[in-house]
């Protein structure tokens, strides 16, 4: 994996923090903000080389909107988010993502960030994500279980190589808010049956005793003989006496994989829904390319 020249956040594992940041782009000078996407790339490097046992990483992805500002060539699937059933579209320009081992690191990155894109974005949304004991959510379940790893995060994560785009992935964000109030009065055996896994240990049961409409039922999918397959760097969100839930982000070699997904979770293939959905509550939703490093450095220097 060493060797792909995949932007630096999309491929590890077990990150224990994540930043998410969601913007407009308000840049009167498009000529400027592509330098100081190098110069923010440059930055992620320093900074990772300065803290190398914090396991930082980083990539800033585009909405269809601001890559036409910033190239004459689309990625074939990239498109704009719209309202799926009751997720909502509110589709922003630029994602970047930060992720560490330590906080304090990826904080640092962040506010260098701000620093070097002030002017040219304007934030309309931050959330920080944590890695909890045992990788489990706020349901309690361990989130993640299916996710690919080894060689299957290139296959699954990023664009292969021959394509234009190579080593890019296609992203899909959305903030989730949690209502644990009553999904905390769902017996155990019940909640197994909405996500399709046994909670201790994360079994998967199998489909002839779980409903349909179960999570796992919902979202391990395929087509023609394959797996559609996601890369999944979601995190959980918030404050113990507030607002909190899931930050879920997806990366992917095709935004066909992450889009069957969520028709097939929101009823807009069979119309059934995800049983989750009873607890949990989508409040946000973009898609983005984040380019491969090379990319990245080409419309830098458009």
């Amino acid at each position: 994996m060493a060797s792909i020249n995949a932007q630096t956040a999309i491929l590890p594992m077990h990150c224990k923090y994540g930043i998410f940041l969601e913007a407009s782009l308000v840049s009167k000078d498009l000529n400027q903000f592509r330098k100081q996407l190098l110069v923010f790339n440059n930055k992620v490097e320093q900074m990772r080389s300065s803290f190398a046992g914090a396991g930082l990483g980083a990539s800033i992805a585009f909405g269809f909107d601001a890559w036409k500002k910033l190239s004459s060539n689309v990625p074939k699937e990239l498109r704009p988010f719209v309202p799926i059933g009751n997720a909502p579209a509110t589709q922003r320009d630029l994602f970047i993502h930060i992720l560490s081992l330590e906080f304090d690191v990826a904080f640092a990155l962040a506010q260098a960030c701000l620093e070097e894109f002030h002017g040219h974005i304007n934030i309309e949304e931050e959330t920080h994500g944590f890695r909890r004991l045992e990788e489990r959510d706020l349901t309690n379940f361990i989130d993640g279980t299916e996710n690919p790893v080894g060689d299957k995060r290139v296959l699954f994560g990023l664009i292969p190589k021959g394509d234009p785009y190579e080593y890019g992935s296609y992203v899909l964000t959305q903030r989730y808010v949690h209502h644990l109030d009553k999904w905390t009065k769902v017996p155990i055996k019940e909640q197994e049956q909405v996500i399709g896994r046994t909670k201790e240990d994360s079994i998967e049961i199998p489909p002839e005793k779980r409903p349909i409409t179960s999570h796992v039922g919902r979202t391990d999918l395929s087509e023609d003989g394959k797996d559609l397959k996601i890369l999944r760097q979601s995190l959980p969100y918030g404050k113990a006496s507030g607002e909190h839930g899931l930050y879920f982000l997806a990366y992917s070699t095709s935004l066909h994989n992450i889009d069957k997904q969520l028709k097939n979770m929101f009823g807009q293939i069979d119309g059934k829904t995800d049983l989750l959905l009873d607890f949990v509550t989508p409040v946000s939703g973009s898609y983005y390319f984040a380019p491969s490093l090379l990319e990245l450095k080409k419309i830098s220097n458009l």
